[in-house]
């Protein structure tokens, strides 16, 4: 989340390019490879995200924020 533009609507489209391999961001994070696809297709199931080639756009950004917030 730290990486989209702070200044957006909680539950407006937010996009960034995604560069990253799911290894990458696991390393980035300390989990597993397999955890990150997992969640990824978590989100794009519940309509959180969708990508659009190399664009991840976060289409509701407070659902999203909801479920990783302590």
């Amino acid at each position: 989340m730290g990486w989209l533009d702070k200044n957006g609507e909680a539950n407006a489209p937010s996009q960034m390019k995604f560069v990253l391999t799911h290894e990458e961001i696991a390393q980035m994070i300390g989990t597993s490879r397999e955890t990150v696809t997992r969640l990824f297709t978590e989100f794009k199931r519940r309509q959180f995200i969708q990508r659009n080639g190399s664009t991840l756009v976060v289409r509701n950004r407070g659902a999203l924020e909801s479920m990783i917030a302590p």
